[in-house]
Order: C-alpha cells, then sequence, then structure tokens
C-alpha cells in the first residue's frame, strides 16, 4: 500500500475545486432606504454578517477562484388607496437588453397578456470581462404567488392529488389561503437582477444611487 501524502495526494487530478451556492439569501441581506448607496452597502453587510464562513477578502483575488453575486433591486408600487401589481414591458425591457449587449434572451410572457412578462440572458464572454456582468434577470414579483418556496412551478404532487389525502387538502387550503386573502392584499412589484463579480458589487455599493433615478408617478383611477 502506498500512501500519497502532500501534493501527491492530488497529483492524478492535477487540480481540484469547490462550486458553493448559496440559495434564499435574499431573506436576511435585503435592505430598504431612501438612498440606494446606504441600502446596498447595508445589504452587502448583512451579507458579511450572515455568512461570517466565508472569507470575502479571499475570494476576491482572482487566482484563487470566481465569486458570482446576484444583485437585485426591487421596484414597488405603493398606493394608500388599494394594492398595485408592477409589469415589465417586454419592448423596454428589449431594448434595454439590446443596449447593453445581451445575447439573445428568454422571454416569460405573463398569462395571456404578450406585452407583459419577464426577460433573461446572458453576457457575451468577452463583454463580461469588461464589464463583470455575466447574466441578467427581469421579472414580476407577481409570480411568487404562484411558485413553491423551492421556485417550482408544481403547487401539488401527482400523488397526493389523485388519493385526495389529508396532505392534499392541507396543499388546497394553503393555496386557497394565499389567493383569496394574502395575495389580494398585498402589492407585488417588479425586480431587475444582475450577476456579477464580487469586485464589480463593491463598485455598485459606491455607484447604485447615481445609476437608478427614482420616479414619483402619479396615479389616476380610471372609471
Amino acid at each position: 500500500m502506498k500512501i500519497l501524502q502532500g501534493g501527491d495526494a492530488f497529483a492524478h487530478f492535477g487540480s481540484f475545486f469547490f462550486v458553493v451556492q448559496i440559495k434564499g439569501s435574499k431573506r436576511v441581506t435585503h435592505s430598504e432606504d431612501e438612498n440606494l448607496n446606504i441600502s446596498a452597502k447595508e445589504a452587502m453587510n448583512n451579507f458579511k454578517r450572515s455568512f461570517t464562513g466565508l472569507d470575502w477578502n479571499y475570494m476576491n483575488i482572482p487566482k484563487n477562484g470566481q465569486v458570482l453575486c446576484d444583485a437585485g433591486i426591487t421596484i414597488q408600487p405603493n398606493h394608500s388607496e388599494e394594492e398595485l401589481v408592477g409589469l415589465w414591458r417586454l419592448d423596454c425591457l428589449e431594448a434595454s437588453y439590446g443596449a447593453g449587449g445581451y445575447l439573445m434572451g428568454q422571454i416569460h410572457t405573463l398569462n395571456t397578456l404578450s406585452m407583459y412578462g419577464g426577460l433573461q440572458a446572458e453576457s457575451p464572454r468577452w463583454r463580461s470581462k469588461q464589464t463583470h456582468i455575466r447574466f441578467r434577470s427581469s421579472y414580476n414579483l407577481a409570480y411568487e404567488a404562484t411558485r413553491q418556496h423551492d421556485n417550482s412551478r408544481n403547487l401539488f404532487e401527482e400523488k397526493e392529488v389523485f388519493n385526495r389525502g389529508p396532505w392534499f387538502q392541507h396543499q388546497l387550503n394553503s393555496v386557497k389561503e394565499i389567493y383569496e386573502d394574502k395575495a389580494s392584499e398585498q402589492s407585488y412589484g417588479v425586480r431587475d437582477e444582475f450577476r456579477i463579480s464580487g469586485k464589480a458589487i463593491d463598485e455598485l455599493v459606491k455607484c447604485v444611487d447615481d445609476c437608478v433615478r427614482i420616479y414619483d408617478f402619479l396615479w389616476e383611477r380610471r372609471r
């Protein structure tokens, strides 16, 4: 038996690496402030406090690997009289993605509304080296009412629907509660999300307030 020591243990493979993905971190990193620079900085601090096992400085050294983060801005409708739903216009999204030099993306239409929905696209390799942006996703948050926590579309398991057992009744009551009460009593906005490098995060924190313009829209009910 030969005992491999040090580098000999991995000589057969040449090198090795780890791929780590963090899901569901939005809840612990979320931050909201009128000044977007302050909000972005606080969101980053929340991330570092919540995941203390990650050496952020080490991960941002290119020779050690590549760290990618999803940085998103949510535009939330706010009206005192009733709840509203925000929607992305697809023609405006396509123009924005085209100006950003993204590859041909995937359009997600919203139900039967041909002009509204979401768009996702990757950035060309040569361009991502300059901008540090790998991927962009623009979507309507109203879809969350029709998805499970793992983002899957299937609200019910087929075997539970067939058997119509206690667990199916529990799931059915949960969905009814969402549509009849919770979903109708809150507003749903839109989200623009970018998958960028760790270095770009630091730059984003400094300039996001100058790059995003906030408008106050006058809303009037149409009779």
